[in-house]
């Protein structure tokens, strides 16, 4: 999920914490692994969220048609969809706060 890549891309990862003692074959002494450009997170953790959003709708019809009998995992389907959806604006309107105050920086 995009968590993951999150996690990947700030570099605190399960992984990342364990100390690399040999550089790769091909690696520069200093050079970590590479991660993914901030581009490819966003489009990756944009994707999670529509897939999250369409299993919801899904999950909602399957209900209103009768094929689903359970309540509970319709609610989780559209709860999780909901908060994926409110983390990504949330990380939307960090971004431009950031940029704006960067382009009201004098030089």
């Amino acid at each position: 999920m995009a968590v993951n890549s999150v996690h990947d891309f700030t570099g605190r990862s399960e992984g990342s914490q364990r100390l690399q003692t040999e550089p790769r074959s091909g690696a520069k002494i200093g050079q970590g692994p590479e991660k993914p450009s901030f581009a490819d997170l966003v489009k990756d953790f944009t994707g999670d969220v529509n897939d999250l959003q369409f299993q919801a709708g899904h999950a909602v019809d399957m209900l209103a048609s009768g094929q689903a009998a359970d309540v509970h995992q319709v609610m989780i389907a559209v709860e999780e969809a909901g908060i994926a959806l409110d983390l990504m604006l949330e990380i939307r309107n960090r971004v431009l706060e950031g940029y704006q105050e960067l382009t009201r920086m004098q030089v």
